[in-house]
């Protein structure tokens, strides 16, 4: 890796530190500039607004998600093992099984809502994050429709497909709500005794329950 890329993503580490601490409304170029150990002139050399900052930023996430990703996928034998990788790793990622994403995922909730708020207020950025989105979901859709053998491009498959998405997702972030209010309140003897634990259901279970309501939706939806 040449010295400015390692320059730039120096500069980015700085800069989602920087978003953890104060939001992303209350950073700006010169506090980068400042942890960075730049001029804001010689900053603007590699980033010229936060917009720029934010875009490098996804770009580099994803590129890194498909680093891990990628590998694990090749090495699954059938499409219910992706499924069962695609899981696993987007559990791992957003509860710190990666230590190069957890700087990301240590975010709290308000900075993270703050963040997509200013995110999906810039046309650009939007763009980027509806095109990746789109692009996992066709990805899925196509691992999915060869796991209930059915046309990707049937509106049943997409639905089961969106839902196996959708239900994911939402677990991980009501589960990273709770553990981080849970960290917060560690302190307090009453969480001890708070009976909707997260440390009694490991990634097979999530997996288990998902698959099984493919299996179901598969059923109703087409007959068989």
């Amino acid at each position: 890796m040449n010295g400015t890329v390692d320059k730039r993503e120096f500069i980015l580490d700085n800069f989602i530190k920087l978003v953890g601490e104060y939001g992303i409304n209350r950073v700006t170029l010169s506090d980068v500039a400042e942890r960075s150990g730049l001029t804001k002139s010689a900053l603007y050399y590699y980033f010229g607004s936060k917009e720029a900052l934010l875009v490098e930023g996804f770009e580099l996430f994803n590129h890194k998600l498909r680093e891990k990703i990628d590998p694990l996928v090749q090495n699954a034998k059938n499409p219910r093992e992706v499924l069962l990788v695609y899981c696993d790793f987007n559990l791992k990622v957003f509860f710190g099984g990666y230590e190069e994403f957890r700087p990301l995922m240590e975010l709290s909730t308000e900075v993270f809502y703050e963040i997509q708020k200013y995110m999906f207020n810039s046309p650009d950025i939007a763009k980027r994050v509806l095109s990746h989105r789109d692009s996992e979901l066709n990805w899925l859709n196509g691992v999915i429709a060869q796991y209930i053998g059915e046309s990707p491009d049937d509106d049943r498959t997409r639905k089961i497909t969106i839902m196996y998405a959708a239900f994911l997702h939402s677990f991980v972030t009501m589960s990273a709500g709770i553990a981080k209010q849970s960290k917060a309140l560690e302190s307090y003897s009453l969480i001890s005794q708070f009976p909707w634990r997260l440390d009694n259901i490991d990634h097979d279970d999530i997996f288990e329950f998902l698959i099984g309501g493919v299996d179901d939706l598969k059923k109703k939806l087409f007959g068989k």
